[in-house]
């Protein structure tokens, strides 16, 4: 396929329209050989009411095509020309600094799908770092003696903060291992 200049700038726009969901959509379909609802659903989690409007953005971009209602309801999906040309020049791009761990793993999935998995590694270590970076330190902890019931939140959120940041930022690394020692095997 011979790109344009019209289709280049159209490409720099997409990109900032879609996140970690709609990239682990794609590469699912292209790559994960799910090509129904009902695999994304059965094998990757993901429940209807949430893909729907991202299989509906991705085919109104022209990057998925779904066929006609087939038996038992389900429409095969399949990913065009440009939403592969797509998927392979802007992947990159959906590993970023989420707040929540699930499009983290949806990103690093990706990368994996794409075959990069030694940029995979180092996002998952740069998000633990970030994770790391952001945990709250000992100073914000207000006393846990004689709190208000105010104070008495701010210690919880504190202490539930600062826990999640720790756990994620160590699951991150230890995934990023053991995707090293897997892929090196």
């Amino acid at each position: 396929m011979t790109l344009n200049n019209n289709m280049v700038i159209t490409i720099y726009v997409k990109r900032k329209n879609y996140g970690a969901m709609d990239f682990f959509v794609l590469a699912m379909v292209s790559r994960g050989g799910l090509h129904s609802l009902y695999d994304l659903q059965q094998k990757v989690g993901l429940q209807p009411g949430g893909i729907h409007p991202v299989l509906k953005k991705l085919e109104q971009a022209g990057f998925l095509g779904r066929s006609k209602q087939e038996r038992r309801r389900r429409r095969l999906m399949t990913v065009t020309q440009e939403g592969e040309h797509f998927l392979n020049e802007a992947w990159h791009e959906c590993q970023d600094d989420y707040g929540d761990v699930e499009s983290v793993l949806r990103a690093a999935t990706v990368g994996i799908l794409m075959g990069d998995v030694p940029r995979t590694c180092r996002y998952l270590l740069e998000i633990a770092k970030q994770h790391d970076k952001a945990v709250p330190g000992a100073q914000e902890m207000p006393k846990k003696k004689g709190l208000s019931d105010v104070e008495w939140y701010q210690h919880v959120r504190w202490h539930w903060e600062s826990s999640r940041r720790k756990s994620a930022a160590s699951v991150f690394r230890e995934i990023a291992k053991e995707l090293e020692e897997t892929k090196r095997s």
